[in-house]
């Protein structure tokens, strides 16, 4: 072996890719994760680093610490309803000042000049809860299955012709992914969930819990692109915190091979990854219509879109493109 820089893969989500960059520019492979001499390690997040020998600066690892607030859907799930709760505490407290202030508005015929800089804080503030949008305008309703409380809400909740999807915490690919879209998908949900709880109550295997899922409810009417499912893939790199520093970069849309048909139950009309995708008995002929660059979708709102709906020319680069790296 070479005298490096060496780095370390595992895992198979994207590392092929990283592999051959790496080697392209004469960095060799090593395969002990125990080695220390890395100059970047490629992992995922099921083999946690722990960082007590990484060297600032001087190596690359694809992992963060405490990454499952973010990485899992639990995690995901839990920071935005803490986000939310922080919120809506600082909203009510600011409400009363609020009020009196707005009403002290309403009555001045000159333009306004603030006396001091509380009640300029004050309607900043004020204006920046005012634009936030709130949770359930961009996350579905959701509920954690791994908890007897909020599980229970959900099968109590739940009314039939709804669809929901059912989806692990911690993996990806589309793996694990289900929907109910009956009263009988619901039952057999519920009841292997009773009968997991009661096997490790009897058992006494507490400390063996199952597989953390949530349950969200389905958008089962989506906003379409040439009749089928799609999301846009965008990249944010957070290269500082102090100061907040942040990269964005152009991804790119990703569609289902056929239309999207609610009623359908072929997951890969309603799930848009090309793990998932590569299961469609049409993907050989489609693949590269289930990607699309952002020029190709660039061109394509100017197209259709631009004049009938009154949009700005390159609405993908200018508009979407801004609102995309404020998320």
């Amino acid at each position: 072996m070479g005298p490096g820089p060496y780095f370390y893969i595992s895992g198979s989500n994207g590392a092929e890719l990283v592999s051959i960059y790496c080697q392209n520019r004469g960095w060799q492979r090593i395969y002990d994760n125990r080695r220390e001499d890395y100059a970047l390690k490629w992992c995922e997040i099921k083999c946690r680093e722990t960082y007590y020998h990484f060297k600032e600066g001087e190596q690359l690892l694809y992992q963060i610490p405490n990454n499952g607030v973010l990485t899992s859907k639990i995690g995901l799930l839990c920071c935005l309803r803490e986000q939310e709760r922080v919120m809506k505490k600082i909203s009510r407290s600011s409400n009363s000042n609020i009020s009196a202030f707005m009403s002290f508005l309403s009555t001045r015929k000159k333009p306004l000049f603030f006396q001091n800089y509380i009640h300029q804080r004050e309607f900043l503030l004020f204006l920046h809860l005012e634009l936030l949008l709130k949770m359930e305008e961009f996350f579905p309703q959701s509920f954690r299955l791994d908890l007897k409380d909020e599980r229970n809400a959900f099968f109590e909740l739940y009314k039939e012709e709804q669809i929901w999807i059912c989806k692990p915490s911690c993996s990806n690919q589309g793996r694990g992914i289900f929907l109910l879209k009956n009263p009988a998908a619901v039952n057999t949900l519920q009841a292997e969930l009773h009968s997991t709880e009661e096997y490790r109550l009897s058992k006494k295997v507490l400390h063996k819990v199952p597989q953390a899922r949530i349950v969200q409810r389905y958008i089962h009417q989506p906003l379409l692109l040439e009749g089928k499912k799609f999301d846009v893939r965008s990249y944010l790199l957070i290269a500082c915190t102090a100061p907040y520093v942040l990269l964005f970069a152009q991804g790119y849309v990703r569609l289902t091979c056929v239309n999207y048909d609610a009623a359908s139950d072929d997951l890969t009309v309603h799930l848009t990854n090309q793990y998932m995708q590569k299961k469609n008995s049409l993907y050989s002929q489609l693949k590269d219509e289930t990607v699309w660059w952002m020029e190709h979708f660039n061109s394509y709102v100017n197209e259709k879109f631009r004049k009938t709906n009154g949009l700005p020319k390159d609405w993908v680069f200018t508009v979407f493109t801004v609102s995309a790296s404020k998320c």
